[in-house]
């Protein structure tokens, strides 16, 4: 019997992500515990794109999974949503390290996103949201690059005939508090553009590094 189109978009973002649990295009395969390729439904409206993963989503495999993973949790209830209706994704899928064993996170170098982005091309072209939402500097550069996060988040971009949503990283409102009532506000507007009908024969965003 032949599989319905909705058990079959599931079973290609299984594939997806098994081969991305294979990667080793970049040196960070040496040195991970396990790729992280993301979470959440095939079926999305909408894609979260952060950095890449910290210590504990290496250990866990799943994106999002410590306080700024708890916060974005409360971000979503607040406007009606949970992981299971939308897809959370990062532009690298393995941990970028620096230091010794358990050692530090930091930031992707551009050879690491260079290596890494085809695979979240891949993921937005199954998906195809309705909305792409980015979180933090690295994924706002991505797809719009030279835009300066503090002049464009929560301010809908046109990219490709797909919208983007620049946000700041949830991370950020752990050392600052007033970014909270800001992520607040902007993850509203989430909820506004998602009310709307969904465009049709909208393209996917493409690679800019």
């Amino acid at each position: 019997m032949p599989c319905k189109p909705s058990s079959s978009k599931v079973r290609a973002l299984a594939q997806l992500h098994a081969q991305i649990r294979r990667c080793d295009r970049c040196p960070l395969h040496r040195t991970r515990t396990q790729a992280v390729p993301g979470v959440g439904s095939a079926h999305a409206e909408i894609i979260f794109v952060g950095e890449a993963p910290g210590r504990r989503e290496d250990l866990k495999g799943e994106p999002f999974v410590g306080a700024a993973g708890k916060f974005l949790d409360e971000l979503l209830a607040s406007i009606g949503l949970s992981r299971d209706e939308v897809y959370i994704t990062n532009v690298v899928k393995s941990r970028p390290v620096s230091g010794p064993p358990p050692g530090r996170n930091r930031a992707p170098s551009p050879d690491e996103i260079v290596a890494c982005v085809p695979w979240l091309t891949q993921q937005l072209q199954l998906i195809r949201p309705r909305l792409v939402v980015t979180l933090g500097r690295i994924a706002l550069e991505h797809f719009l690059p030279g835009r300066k996060i503090t002049e464009v988040h929560g301010r809908p971009q046109a990219v490709d005939g797909v919208t983007v949503l620049p946000l700041y990283h949830p991370a950020m409102a752990l050392y600052r508090r007033d970014w909270t009532a800001i992520l607040k506000r902007d993850f509203r507007t989430i909820a506004r553009l998602t009310r709307k009908e969904p465009q049709r024969g909208r393209r996917i965003p493409q690679s800019r590094t």
